[in-house]
């Protein structure tokens, strides 16, 4: 009796440790993503990560508060280099988090709007950010409309300012970046005036995910955009109970009217978009 319940503990054991080790196969093996794209809560402000198998991309660096939001993202992550931080413009809610990030990463380049509007803030954000730029010996390059930038596994197309608009939030780069299969819409602070010239300039401006611009404000994201971008997610980068009163509730029922899955960040906190050739799944930090 004692033998055959000390042969039935073995098996026991030994049917638990195939177990364990099937199921560290089955995650060892699994295939990562081919890419992800994480929208950080920045409070009130943006930024957001792209991670793909060869290279990283950060586009905007909120606020000096949220600083710290930024950098443990990239810490989640694992996130040690960035080979390209692309700033939309120079209002210190998307560039204040750039000082300590230039001082705690590695960071291969720094690209901004080719405008002069852009070029002379009198922000001490903008300030701080050449000064620590210089220091690590990052030039501040310039885009414009029609570059095309290649960064090892994503295509990155600059389709504005479309021209010098004279003020900040209309001047901001706005990206369409191809990640695979998926495309994704960075839209910055521009308004619908904007908006309409892009969409005079360019034949396709699809987008599978669209960072909603200026916080959903009211005179952003236009009906004749949206047609355009025909997002399946939209985003809006926000803060609750901001002083704006951002995002919009007429913005809102745009989106909400066209269809297409709207996640905010103050509500669900920061949100992760995994990418699988043309597949898409969501993870949000809040439910």
């Amino acid at each position: 009796m004692s033998i055959n319940r000390k042969k039935l503990r073995i098996v026991r054991y030994l049917s638990v440790l195939v177990a364990v080790l099937i199921l560290s196969l089955i995650i060892f093996f699994q295939p990562s993503d081919d890419y992800t794209v994480t929208f950080i809560d920045v409070g009130q402000g943006d930024s957001a990560v792209i991670k793909g198998k060869n290279s990283t991309m950060l586009i905007d660096a909120g606020t000096r508060k949220s600083a710290r939001e930024v950098s443990a993202a990239l810490d989640r992550l694992n996130i040690k280099t960035l080979d390209l931080v692309v700033l939309s413009h120079y209002d210190s809610d998307h560039i204040s988090g750039m000082n300590k990030l230039i001082n705690n990463f590695d960071i291969k380049n720094i690209a901004a709007p080719k405008t002069e509007s852009a070029y002379m803030p009198d922000s001490t954000a903008y300030d701080e950010l050449v000064y620590a730029a210089e220091n690590k010996n990052i030039k501040l390059k310039k885009i414009k409309i029609t570059d095309r930038i290649k960064l090892n596994d994503m295509d990155i197309e600059v389709l504005s300012p479309c021209k010098e608009y004279g003020e900040s939030n209309e001047d901001s780069a706005v990206l369409r970046i191809s990640c695979g299969k998926a495309k994704l819409l960075f839209s910055g602070d521009i308004s619908s005036k904007v908006e309409e010239d892009i969409i005079k300039n360019n034949k396709d401006i699809s987008a599978d995910i669209l960072k909603v611009a200026h916080h959903g404000s009211r005179t952003s994201t236009s009906e004749e955009f949206l047609n355009a971008v025909n997002p399946s997610y939209a985003v809006v980068s926000v803060s609750k109970y901001n002083s704006y009163n951002l995002p919009n509730i007429e913005t809102m029922n745009r989106l909400y009217g066209f269809g297409c899955n709207v996640f905010r960040t103050d509500d669900m906190g920061d949100m992760t978009f995994h990418i699988n050739g043309g597949e898409i799944r969501v993870d949000t930090e809040k439910s």
